[in-house]
């Protein structure tokens, strides 16, 4: 068989093998909904597409907290490619395969990674398989759209990178660099500008690697020409993604994430923890992502954590016996060994975020403060494992079964075999879980008991596969073939279960709230309970809840912003991330420090019209309108008797010098909404007079404009209750206006 038909046989196998228990969702008969991807992604997905049908440009999510930027929003990821899919696909496949498809390109980006650091066809086929189906590639493929995307071009990019760094004709050069604008653009166009520096940094480190061992010119000439490749490429990436940080760059001063410099804490949060390097050799030692409430910062210790964020770390356990059989030999560690197991130590230390002192360095660069998550640089540890994993499988084929490697494998094997006598019921692993678990979750520990013994089982096999090859492989040297598939396949047990998803028909049923609160005016939902596990599933504990459910009821309660695709719009809705206005975010914050009547004040100034709070919660100016139950928990719909307009005549003009002095003027008994504005001021003002009475006719408010004809007595403002950012131009009779 020729080395071409080989690799098109090869990727299409693993496309197949993707795809075939995925068809529900490549079909769009089930929905992927673990976690962002049903409370940010979709809903933004479909305010867009709703806009651009009805002819206007998604410049403005109108559902979202005031109105939000939604084409200058980098998480919603409406200027990338895959946007084009909604025009020929159902919604719920065009939604399912942006995640799924960048998997595969993650996979094939690996292997061309692979076969520029000189890997044979099957060891980079290995590498390849490696990368897309680690721990970090499908908790980013099943659940972070603009994660999944940047993270599938970071191999593309490093391909390019070396590429452009190898000596080459002027075309060839001019190609590469072209590649690399390319690719480097649209992973800016996804939105992840963590990911593309880390992006920037690998390849850059690889190529100037190469370029300094590189036998041919003058070492000048090679920088040089590098460094000019480098910088056509930084000027055609930026020009390619200039459709998104164009508009971002007008919107970001005034979001929360472009006002506020991150503080230590955010700075470092979710960092990796030395307990979860267990996943390299338990996948789901974390638990199962399928099940609610589910994970081990819940089920193994008291204190609270922060949720998961990238739910499995495992770089399989396949490629990473290889990778250390591979390594117990000094002919292993070469150049290229030496350089991506510096790159995957370094990023791997920088995970851990301020567990580690130099972590720090990073946090005094002022510019670097907005990004979170140290989390993120694993991906470049996984990558750089994966294709260390290609050089050990392309190592392991020149020669025999040792006694290195057979006692290397001899231990991985005797402690998983450990590990699943210690995991039997009532075992020491289970004394240890239940010592430390708090007592609603005891339930879970043996579904979190049968998932590590079967990833003990499951290990101990793979350790057996990596000796049987070793021992009687083919003399062929593509026989990393054989190592991939099978690192596919032992992937799918544990990497399936991410893509958790659910019916579409029953996700697309309208909730029995969003029809009372449909009509002009905001909803705004107090913080909602955490709900029992018994209210997810009344057989529970003998059966556990599943996630199905539980997004389900999400939308029954309208969980901002899962009602948006049925019409409702939000107030004060959190997105951690801040990508919505800074002064909503200082308000809402400001709504939950203030008494109830303060906090009312403040909720109909924004613009609320309706309030869905526990029953138990007061909203004194606010009018109960119907109770309801979603499941056993009590609820209260509250509506307001004269909610504001969205635009309406100001006629007296407070000004204040703080923002923290605006906000205790405006939800105070003194200040009007109806007719009074409170702007900013060199020194604070009250109004002496009664102030100016206007009307408005004819009034009209889209997403993204508004226009009305007014009659006044005097001199006053047009209030336009929508978040203010640059991009808003005001006319009065035809004249530009503040």
């Amino acid at each position: 068989m020729s080395r071409r038909s080989r690799e098109v046989l090869s990727g299409l196998a693993v496309v197949v093998l993707f795809a075939l228990p995925l068809l529900p969702e490549i079909l769009g008969a089930r929905r992927l909904i673990f976690r962002d991807a049903q409370i940010t992604h979709w809903p933004w997905r479909r305010a867009a597409v709703e806009m651009l049908a009805a002819g206007e440009a998604p410049f403005v999510d109108a559902h979202s907290s005031g109105g939000q930027p939604l084409l200058a929003n980098p998480n919603a990821v409406l200027l990338y490619p895959t946007f084009l899919l909604e025009r020929v696909l159902p919604p719920d496949s065009a939604f399912n395969l942006h995640y799924l498809l960048h998997v595969i390109w993650a996979f094939f980006g690996a292997r061309a990674l692979g076969r520029r650091l000189e890997l044979s066809d099957g060891a980079a086929f290995f590498a390849g398989v490696a990368f897309a189906f680690s721990g970090m590639m499908l908790s980013y493929g099943s659940a972070f759209m603009n994660s999944a995307a940047a993270a599938a071009w970071l191999p593309w990019c490093v391909a390019a990178a070396l590429d452009l760094a190898r000596p080459s004709e002027a075309r060839r050069a001019l190609r590469a660099a072209a590649a690399l604008g390319i690719g480097w653009g649209l992973q800016l166009l996804a939105g992840e500008p963590a990911i593309s520096l880390l992006t920037g940094a690998m390849a850059a480190c690889l190529a100037t690697g190469a370029t300094l061992v590189a036998p041919q010119g003058s070492l000048g000439k090679r920088m040089a020409r590098l460094a000019a490749g480098f910088g056509a490429a930084a000027l055609l990436a930026l020009a390619f993604s200039a459709p998104l940080l164009l508009p971002l760059r007008g919107v970001l001063p005034l979001t929360f994430r472009g006002q506020h410099l991150y503080s230590k804490e955010a700075f470092g949060a979710v960092p990796l923890r030395p307990g979860r390097l267990l996943e390299w050799i338990f996948p789901r030692w974390n638990g199962n992502p399928s099940i609610a409430g589910m994970d081990t910062t819940r089920l193994q210790t008291r204190e609270a954590g922060l949720t998961v964020y990238i739910w499995c770390v495992t770089f399989g356990v396949i490629p990473l016996c290889v990778f250390l059989a591979g390594a117990v030999r000094a002919t292993f560690w070469r150049t290229r060994a030496l350089a991506l197991s510096a790159i995957a130590v370094v990023s791997l230390l920088l995970s851990f975020g301020f567990l580690l002192p130099f972590y720090r360095i990073l946090f005094a660069i002022e510019a670097l403060r907005r990004m979170r998550y140290p989390i993120k640089f694993y991906l470049l540890t996984s990558l750089c494992v994966a294709l260390l994993a290609g050089l050990g499988a392309q190592s392991l084929a020149k020669r025999r079964l040792g006694r290195r490697e057979t006692a290397l494998l001899a231990a991985v094997g005797a402690a998983l075999a450990a590990v699943w006598i210690l995991a039997a019921p009532g075992g020491p692993i289970v004394r240890a879980i239940l010592a430390r678990a708090v007592e609603s979750y005891v339930p879970f520990v043996e579904a979190l008991r049968s998932s590590v013994r079967a990833d003990a089982f499951a290990g101990l096999l793979a350790v057996v596969c990596v000796g049987a090859w070793l021992r009687w492989r083919p003399a062929s040297g593509n026989a990393g073939y054989a190592l991939g598939v099978l690192t596919l396949l032992s992937a799918l047990a544990w990497g399936l279960p991410l893509f958790v998803s659910a019916p579409s028909q029953e996700l697309a049923r309208v909730p029995a709230l969003a029809r009372l609160v449909a009509g002009p005016g905001r909803l705004y939902c107090a913080d909602t309970t955490v709900p029992q596990l018994r209210w997810l599933e009344p057989d529970y504990p003998r059966r556990l809840p599943r996630v199905v459910t539980f997004a389900r009821r999400q939308i029954e309660h309208l969980f901002p912003a899962t009602g948006a695709p049925f019409g409702v719009r939000y107030l004060f809705e959190m997105d951690p991330d801040g990508s919505y206005g800074f002064y909503n975010r200082v308000a809402s914050e400001a709504a939950r420090a203030s008494t109830p009547e303060e906090a009312d004040r403040l909720l109909r100034l924004f613009g609320a019209r309706w309030v869905l709070a526990r029953e138990d919660e007061p909203h004194p100016l606010f009018r109960a309108q119907t109770g309801l139950s979603i499941g056993p928990e009590r609820l209260v719909l509250f509506e307001h008797a004269h909610p504001l307009p969205e635009l309406r005549w100001a006629g007296r003009l407070y000004r204040r010098r703080s923002l923290s002095a605006t906000l205790e003027l405006v939800r105070s008994e003194s200040f009007e909404p109806v007719s009074d504005i409170a702007l900013p001021g060199p020194r604070d003002e009250d109004p002496t007079g009664p102030g100016s009475v206007g009307s408005l006719r004819e009034t009209l408010a889209g997403a993204s404009f508004a226009r009305a004809e007014i009659e006044a007595d005097g001199n006053g403002y047009l209030i336009f209750s929508r978040t203010f950012f640059p991009a808003w131009k005001g006319r009065v009779d035809g004249v530009s206006s503040p």
